[in-house]
């Protein structure tokens, strides 16, 4: 597992001005070009509907791209296939309830089956959602990762 990332104010580590200041820079903002809906977003309305909303909270922190409207999509995807299956498992369990016999066996064994789904679909959801950025911790890391890229000059406060 990754070593988790600190925000620039939880930092302990003394650090030069310069790299304050490139990782501030980075922290508040990375710039990006914001993705158009592809078709298969645009003929599924529930995956439109993460879609939108997805786009509308990450809006000010611009961390995701046109190259990364395939990456959202799958995503998703795969959030709108998380809800209907979560639909389908609460109106079984509510309809096993009333069951006996073999009906209530198979329907057992049918829920056992949606949560083994679901729980693999979430599993996958919160990797994409990492990769993507939308998680607080892969927000850091790539601020972080940006912050480093910079060049600065370490000897550049010692001459003032």
């Amino acid at each position: 597992m990754p070593t988790p990332v600190k925000n620039l104010d939880a930092m302990t580590k003394h650090l030069t001005q310069a790299e304050i200041e490139a990782r501030s820079a980075r922290e508040s903002s990375m710039p990006a070009r914001r993705p158009k809906k592809p078709k298969l977003i645009i003929q599924n309305k529930a995956a439109g509907k993460h879609w939108s909303r997805i786009l509308r909270d990450i809006d000010g922190l611009e961390i995701i791209d046109v190259l990364d409207t395939d990456v959202l999509a799958i995503y998703c995807l795969k959030l709108a296939r998380r809800d209907s299956l979560q639909a389908r498992y609460l109106e079984l369990d509510v309809a096993a309830d009333s069951m006996e016999g073999d009906s209530y066996s198979s329907a057992v064994k049918t829920l056992g089956v949606l949560a083994s789904d679901l729980a693999q679909l979430e599993r996958d959801i919160l990797t994409y959602a990492s990769r993507l950025g939308l998680t607080p911790e892969s927000r850091l890391r790539l601020a972080k990762r940006m912050a480093e890229q910079e060049e600065y000059d370490p000897d550049a406060d010692l001459f003032a």
